[in-house]
């Protein structure tokens, strides 16, 4: 919805920078000295109009660094779990860390990466499996290439076949943390709706749109302004999800530069009711009367 900026209240700007918040976990707040506040005749309107973020994400978080596996080379069939550690890695380097593991605990597995088809396959000279359980859950099936059904949920197990034993993963890996990033601010009534039909409070979607290790800037090409119904503003809380509709995984030294803009409208007159075009609408505009039996008229309706 656009607005018509028809007061003469100067817009306020806030820079709010991570560095001087009160707390930044587990989400930024910051305690304003100076109040950003509106006339009682006035609204406000809040939009964003910059943020900077280090590209230091982590595609491996404790929600999918969890890997197992069932293998037969002892007397009985043997379950085990791998947990990779949070943080930053390559196809290369999560491969070699599987490696590690598979080694050093007596796994007789390994695994290879394709540079041609950007997928893993999982090699043994005995039977095994890629299993999923709740004891031994297997999380991080976007970043090996793990399939997905209709219902989009990840094909798990996966059986060990010829030749040798082998499992060629059917997808290609995927270590891209997330492709977009949701700032959202805690404590307003924002009416946005994400891809599961649950309104939340996001204020914006911005892309991941450069190289680990450089600096994500994004500017909005068309400012998204919020109706805000306060008038005043003494302290912030902004959080920052992925794509999972999780807590962003980034170091926590990471400092955090948003730009907010206020600016200052006088309150429209409807010019039609709210609930123009319902059936409570029409009775309360032609209230239905009828007799008692009393004989006196009863209006219904209202």
């Amino acid at each position: 919805m656009s607005y018509q900026l028809d007061t003469n209240i100067q817009s306020s700007t806030l820079y709010l920078d991570s560095t001087n918040c009160v707390s930044r976990s587990p989400t930024f707040k910051y305690s304003l000295a100076t109040a950003v506040s509106c006339p009682s005749s006035a609204r406000m309107l809040m939009s964003c109009v910059n943020i900077s973020l280090p590209n230091v994400i982590n595609n491996v978080t404790e929600y999918n660094n969890k890997f197992s596996l069932q293998t037969n080379h002892s007397p009985t069939l043997t379950d085990f779990t791998i947990t990779v550690p949070v943080g930053i890695y390559s196809a290369w380097s999560f491969r070699d860390y599987l490696n590690s593991e598979f080694v050093s605990r007596g796994i007789p597995v390994t695994c290879i990466y394709s540079n041609n088809s950007f997928r893993y396959t999982f090699v043994s000279s005995y039977d095994f499996n890629i299993k999923n359980t709740t004891s031994y859950p297997t999380t991080c099936g976007h970043l090996i290439g793990v399939g997905k059904n209709e219902s989009n949920e990840f094909i798990l197990p996966i059986i060990a076949g010829p030749p040798y034993f082998s499992i060629a993963m059917p997808s290609t890996v995927n270590f891209s943390p997330t492709p977009y990033v949701y700032l959202k601010v805690n404590g307003f009534n924002l009416t946005n709706i994400n891809s599961l039909g649950t309104i939340n409070n996001t204020l914006l979607r911005f892309p991941v749109n450069c190289q680990y290790g450089e600096m994500i800037q994004y500017r909005p090409a068309e400012l998204n302004r919020f109706l805000i119904n306060r008038s005043s503003i003494i302290s912030m809380d902004i959080s920052l999800e992925d794509i999972y509709n999780r807590s962003l995984s980034i170091p926590s030294g990471v400092e955090l530069q948003v730009i907010l803009k206020f600016d200052y409208v006088f309150p429209l007159e409807e010019k039609k009711a709210y609930d123009a075009g319902t059936i409570f609408h029409y009775f309360k505009e032609n209230p239905i009367t009828e007799t008692d039996d009393d004989g006196e008229a009863e209006e219904i309706g209202n």
